[in-house]
């Protein structure tokens, strides 16, 4: 059994050694592992704690590749580079391309700029007009969720607490209790100063803003 999963039992008042309802089995844990699951991916995507490098071959002629991540997803990437040339790649988008060149599916070239297309796919433009360039991706990854206390848990070891009291408060969620549920969650949230009423600078508005220039530019 995972430290998570005796933190928990232990918060809800279950003997870790011999609990009554949540055995050590896939079906008596079920619950109590689908919420640490839960807490897992939340802490991931809130803190980009967990991450990983890919090594992409560019091949001419080819725009769109798969991201194939067996152990887990691709949240977002965080840095994208040419491994031959040192060069950093700007994000971009489609409508930007669109913007900048109606025809931008005819560019070839060294790649200068890339741009994901939900969780699995990554683009690059100018489209490699050649093989041999490798694509150096850092990306912040969502683990994939575990079942078996053989399986690994992705969660820093200062931040067990903080998933166990997330899945103890959606435990108490499930019997009704919202009471203990609310106060189990405000601890989970404490951990990343979601509670703090005046986080921001009073002038700050809270919004969904981009600066990115109109074109894909090269950037050292």
């Amino acid at each position: 059994m995972h430290t998570v999963e005796t933190l928990v039992l232990e918060m809800i008042g279950e003997d870790p050694d011999s609990p009554d309802v949540f055995t050590d089995t896939l079906t008596g844990m079920a619950q109590i592992r689908d919420s640490i699951n839960d807490a897992i991916e939340e802490i991931a995507m809130l803190t980009g704690g967990y991450r990983e490098t890919y090594l992409l071959p560019l091949r001419a002629g080819r725009c769109f590749y798969r991201l194939d991540h067996s152990a887990g997803y691709v949240a977002w990437l965080s840095d994208v580079r040419l491994q031959s040339r040192n060069w950093r790649l700007e994000q971009t988008d489609l409508t930007r391309l669109r913007a900048y060149d109606p025809r931008w599916l005819y560019n070839n070239g060294d790649p200068r700029a890339y741009f994901p297309i939900g969780l699995d796919f990554i683009a690059f433009w100018p489209i490699p007009s050649a093989d041999g360039e490798v694509a150096e991706l850092n990306a912040v990854i969502v683990p994939a969720r575990y079942s078996e206390d053989t399986d690994r848990l992705f969660v820093r070891k200062n931040l067990e607490y903080a998933a166990a009291h997330f899945a103890v408060g959606e435990f108490y969620a499930s019997r009704g209790d919202a009471k203990s549920a609310l106060d189990h969650h405000a601890r989970y949230a404490q951990v990343f100063g979601l509670d703090l009423p005046y986080s921001r600078a009073a002038e700050y508005i809270a919004g969904l803003k981009t600066v990115k220039e109109p074109w894909p530019r090269i950037t050292g």
